[in-house]
């Protein structure tokens, strides 16, 4: 009886796991450096909306395929997010690119 709760208990802990595990999408956010700090970034897509990202210790910031520190980032870049989260704007960004100007910004 013992030994049937603890695999039921362990198979649905293992079903719930998988699921939650897969509940956030990710999202690639184009679009010019609005505003940033210690934490978030603000980035204007190509539509016009202002996307709030946050950023945490093990967000990468890439100028030119090289690692670049946060100090890189200034407004007016134009730069593409890697990003997961529940939705665009509930995105935590994993990998930022400072890129060329976007033509027609």
């Amino acid at each position: 009886m013992t030994t049937r709760v603890i695999a039921t208990v362990f198979l649905l802990v293992l079903v719930f796991g998988t699921v939650l595990s897969r509940a956030h999408d990710n999202f690639r956010i184009i679009g010019t450096l609005v505003k940033h700090q210690s934490s978030t970034l603000d980035v204007k897509n190509a539509e016009g909306k202002t996307l709030s990202i946050k950023m945490d210790k093990q967000t990468a910031v890439f100028r030119d395929k090289k690692k670049v520190e946060r100090s890189a980032l200034q407004v007016g870049q134009s730069l593409v997010v890697d990003a997961y989260g529940d939705s665009e704007d509930d995105a935590l960004a994993v990998e930022i690119q400072i890129v060329p100007p976007i033509r027609g910004r």
